[in-house]
């Protein structure tokens, strides 16, 4: 059973093409660029946090755009279990989108770095190999690195979903 959406007209599937092309990890990599060999880590923490707020507004303003949500319901959007249901009631299956976890785990990262001192929690044991429940994270460029590319395909892999429903 779907809810009616916003009709896909050539305004809206003009601007879900633009939000489309948007690139991520623009405002990150300027956070990098402007930091120096001293502060690396910290920058690539900071990039972390950076990117899954950029993934988030964007991904947000999309939603919102196709289906003509209200505030609401697009601040819902961040969290895991009503994005899920909300794309459900549209016929989408957000899990089954690629790096829909990798969304996850970002976030999750976010949620670390911001609230526990960067310190992985046990829903991110095992993330990555160089991680261990209870232990700092270590390896932020990698896993910046891994992060910023996986989210970039999991985000215009959900804006094609949007275009065809």
């Amino acid at each position: 059973m779907s809810n009616p959406s916003v009709p896909l007209s050539a305004e809206l599937k003009e601007k879900l093409e633009k939000l489309q092309q948007v690139d991520l990890t623009k405002a990150s990599t300027q956070l990098l660029q402007r930091s120096n060999k001293t502060q690396r880590q910290e920058s690539y923490k900071n990039a972390l946090v950076e990117l899954n707020t950029s993934f988030e507004q964007y991904l947000a303003e999309a939603i919102s755009l196709r289906f003509g949500l209200h505030a609401g319901q697009t601040r819902k959007l961040r969290f895991k279990k009503d994005r899920i249901r909300l794309l459900k009631q549209h016929d989408i299956d957000y899990l089954s989108i690629d790096g829909a976890n990798t969304a996850q785990v970002l976030s999750l990262i976010s949620q670390s770095i911001l609230h526990e001192d960067a310190v992985v929690t046990a829903d991110l044991n095992d993330a990555f190999p160089f991680w261990k429940e209870g232990y700092p994270m270590v390896q932020f460029d990698n896993t910046y690195d891994i992060l910023a590319e996986d989210i970039q395909v999991h985000y215009q892999a959900l804006i094609e979903r949007l275009l065809t429903v």
